[in-house]
């Protein structure tokens, strides 16, 4: 689940680079107090996806059909709706929670348990949320950068955040027996798949940039002043929707 995070995080940095790059660096300065820290974990976190996640990722991605890989995702995708549910109610956002209730009712029966993103064939698409666009309801401030080890570029407050989501979401994974070993290879299986499909986004952020690092934080920032991630537009740039 932490890498699952930490990638959901870099992909919605990737996929607005282009646009950063043409405005130039955000003006004002990224407030990162302990930057010699980040640096260590981010230099870590790089690491640990160019010697496991990305061979593996590869392997995976080519030797398992999509067939079976897509079902396995959209699964995943499906237990999230629940978190998102909550949070939406926390926000007062009965559109949201309307949505994510009903992407759940739909995708748990005619999906067949979620296997089948059935709603979204149906133009209701999912409405990423989580704590952290929870407590920014209530006036929180975002606080420092902090880049995470596993989970990836984040904020004070987004810290917390990933905590609380993870606290008090109704379907986390079960960690006992047989079922709990099912849905630790659903988790592993999408990190997998996540990471072999935004694979060319991914190593152009982390090794074909001259400082990986400043890149990062910099469009982290940027896409939370000028794209207001924190709000309900950041679906478009959240290719993990779910997540």
């Amino acid at each position: 689940m932490r890498l699952v995070l930490f990638i959901k995080v870099l992909l919605a940095t990737v996929l607005i680079s282009s646009a950063v790059c043409a405005q130039g660096f955000i003006e004002k300065e990224p407030y990162d107090p302990i930057e010699s820290i980040n640096r260590k974990t981010h230099e870590f976190n790089k690491g640990l996806d160019r010697y496991a996640l990305k061979p593996t990722s590869n392997i995976y991605g080519s030797y398992v059909p999509e067939l079976i890989r897509i079902p396995i995702s959209n699964f995943r995708g499906n237990l999230n709706e629940p978190r998102r549910f909550i949070n939406h109610i926390f926000q007062r956002d009965l559109s949201g929670a309307g949505t994510d209730l009903t992407r759940f009712l739909i995708n748990s029966t005619l999906g067949i348990g979620g296997l089948l993103d059935v709603a979204s064939m149906w133009n209701i698409y999912p409405r990423s949320t989580g704590f952290d666009e929870t407590f920014r309801s209530i006036n929180i401030p975002q606080g420092a950068y902090v880049e995470l080890p596993l989970f990836g570029p984040s904020s004070a407050r987004g810290t917390v955040g990933l905590i609380t989501d993870y606290a008090l979401n109704p379907s986390k994974p079960i960690t006992a027996g047989i079922d709990g070993m099912v849905m630790l290879g659903v988790e592993v299986a999408n990190i997998f798949q996540k990471r072999y499909e935004f694979a060319p986004m991914i190593d152009a952020t982390l090794y074909n940039s001259a400082d990986s690092y400043s890149a990062t934080r910099n469009v982290f920032f940027q896409t939370k002043q000028e794209f207001n991630i924190d709000d309900e537009e950041a679906d478009v740039f959240d290719p993990y929707s779910e997540e």
